[in-house]
Parts: structure tokens; sequence; C-alpha cells
């Protein structure tokens, strides 16, 4: 009878820690928030933040890890960089252009970066009707379930 090792992520369990200590203070802090409509979302992030986060510690140190020699491929450093740019492009850009314009250009560039296996129309098809449902998405959850302003089209 042979016995497996059990090795957890002992990094990402620290960050998730981290995580939810950051995820209780601002909980507590949105409790001090005065309107109803200003706390509600804040405090819905931090609490499932926390709950991903204590879900991420109990999973990684109850799962078996059977494959220690696997190792992760090494991504690329400026497909990493490019991701990050983009983001920030978009915070800067969202208030001239409104956050479909925005968001949809971002999204879409974004997805091109990422993309690991060659383009077919049929590919490129499915995830620009795919980016096209999550931006609206957003923005109807956003801009008109939980009223939140959004950047307008300035036309």
């Amino acid at each position: 009878m042979t016995t497996k090792k059990h090795e957890s992520d002992t990094p990402g369990i620290i960050l998730a820690g981290i995580f939810i200590l950051i995820g209780g203070i601002f909980l507590n802090d949105a409790r001090t928030l005065l309107d109803y409509d200003s706390y509600v979302f804040p405090m819905a992030i931090c609490i499932v933040m926390i709950v991903l986060c204590i879900s991420f510690i109990v999973w990684n140190l109850l799962k078996p890890h059977l494959d220690k020699d696997a190792t992760a491929k090494p991504g690329s450093t400026v497909r990493r960089v490019g991701l990050v740019m983009l983001m920030l492009a978009s915070a800067f850009v969202m208030p001239y252009v409104g956050f479909l314009p925005a968001g949809l250009g971002v999204f879409a560039a974004l997805m091109t970066i990422a993309m690991f296996k060659p383009w077919t129309w049929k590919l490129a098809a499915t995830y620009a009707l795919i980016c096209v449902a999550i931006v609206t998405g957003f923005y109807v959850l956003f801009d008109i379930v939980f009223l939140v302003p959004l950047p307008e089209i300035p036309f």
C-alpha cells in the first residue's frame, strides 16, 4: 500500500488569507456608509470574496495533488503586460467614450491577446457574440438593475 504525499499551494493559501483580511476590513468599513444604496454592493462583493477565499483554502487543503512533477507552462511576459496595459487603458478611455464602446473594445482586445489557439471564422464569431453578451449584460446589471451611474457615450 502506497501513500501519496499531500502537497498544498502554500503561497495561494497565504494570499487567500490576506484577501480574507482585506475583505473583512472593507466589510467592516462598508457598514459605516449611511445610504443603503451605497453599502449593499461593496458588502456583497466583500462577502463573495471572503467565501471564495475560504472555499479555496478548504479545497486546497482537502484535495489530493496526484502529479507533483507537473509544472505550469511558462507564460509570455509580453502577453501578461499587454493584459494589464489594456485594462488600465480601458479605465482611462471609459470616461471619454462611454462604458459600452470601451468595454467592447477592451474585451475584444483582451480575448485576442489571451488567445492561444489559431483563430477561425467560427471561433471569432463565437467570441464576438460572447463579448457583446458579457459587456451588455454587465451594462444592464449595473446601469439598470443596480442603478450604478456608468460613463455614457458622449455623442
